[in-house]
């Protein structure tokens, strides 16, 4: 079952929208008015069964994949690819899928360059992309390992860090000054970063996470290939290409 942008992830609705990931909220609507407004004479047909995961020389477009047009740019240096996975803090698939993106980090292509862009696809997912900027800020090494603890927080802990005043205690109790999380809120880096990722979202049009983009032309996702062992297929096929 996938998570819906409120916070009633559990909902009928999402028996609808399984395996896709965190919808936005205009997506979420959509579907709703669908389901008030559509009465289908006959029951629906049984689902399609799961197909086995394909070869990897198998993959195609339009299936385990999309083409970006036109494509995002990139920041990366020249003979360089980027892979960007775009996620939302809330989103429990999200969550779930950090193991399988750590494990990619150490076997990745020595060319790839890897980022990792929250969504911003309402106002709450774009503060939660403040609470990622100002973590990355502030624990650039990743040494105090912020990025898993807000997961955690959110997560598990069922944490609402919504505000300047949740997130300066989120971060007091990592060891940091609420002068040092002010600082980075109100910064140059802090718009520059919250632009790059409206740039990735607008350019993706992608309505949920987690997707992962690569070189700013392709974008997958684990409901997509139906796996995450599948999706490093496909990350790795796209990265040749």
């Amino acid at each position: 079952m996938k998570c819906v942008f409120n916070r009633t992830c559990g909902i009928v609705l999402t028996a609808m929208l399984a395996l896709a990931g965190c919808f936005s909220e205009s997506t979420q609507a959509e579907a709703v008015n669908q389901t008030q407004t559509t009465k289908p004479s006959n029951p629906a047909p049984a689902p399609a069964p799961v197909q086995a995961q394909a070869p990897a020389m198998d993959f195609r477009e339009g299936v385990h994949y999309t083409t970006i047009v036109p494509a995002i740019p990139t920041q990366v240096p020249q003979g360089k690819v980027e892979v960007v996975e775009m996620f939302w803090y809330g989103c429990p698939h999200c969550y779930s899928l950090e193991p399988t993106i750590q494990r990619y980090l150490q076997t990745k292509p020595e060319n790839v360059v890897f980022q990792q862009v929250p969504a911003t696809l309402s106002p709450r997912w774009a503060y939660h992309a403040k609470l990622f900027y100002v973590g990355k800020m502030l624990d650039p090494t990743g040494d105090k390992h912020v990025h898993t603890k807000i997961f955690e927080a959110l997560q598990k802990q069922r944490r609402q860090i919504n505000s300047d005043d949740a997130m300066i205690r989120f971060f007091g109790e990592q060891g940091f000054a609420p002068e040092q999380v002010t600082k980075a809120l109100q910064s140059m880096e802090m718009q520059a970063m919250l632009a790059r990722s409206d740039e990735v979202g607008k350019g993706s049009k992608a309505d949920s996470v987690p997707v992962i983009i690569v070189n700013g032309k392709y974008m997958t996702s684990p409901s997509k290939v139906g796996s995450e062992e599948t999706l490093l297929q496909v990350i790795n096929y796209l990265t040749k290409r």
